[in-house]
């Protein structure tokens, strides 16, 4: 039961705004933004997608020359 209830003597669940899935302040009872939701940023901002077909030995080499060029240890 929320505090600010007023209908129905504060049961919300007989309330009629509960078939809406809303309270008494129209607020939504499910769901909602929440801190730390959504698409985490993880490369820079200019980088774009390229695709390169590499064996197996040119792609480790590849990776360790963008991580020199980033100055992140290996």
């Amino acid at each position: 039961m929320k505090p600010y209830c007023t209908q129905n003597n504060g049961n919300c669940k007989t309330c009629s705004l509960v078939n809406y899935n809303r309270d008494c302040h129209n607020n939504s009872l499910h769901g909602g933004k929440r801190p730390g939701a959504g698409a985490k940023k993880q490369a820079p901002a200019d980088a774009r997608r390229r695709m390169f077909l590499l064996t197996d030995t040119e792609r480790d080499k590849v990776s360790e020359y963008i991580k020199q060029l980033r100055g992140t240890p290996q």
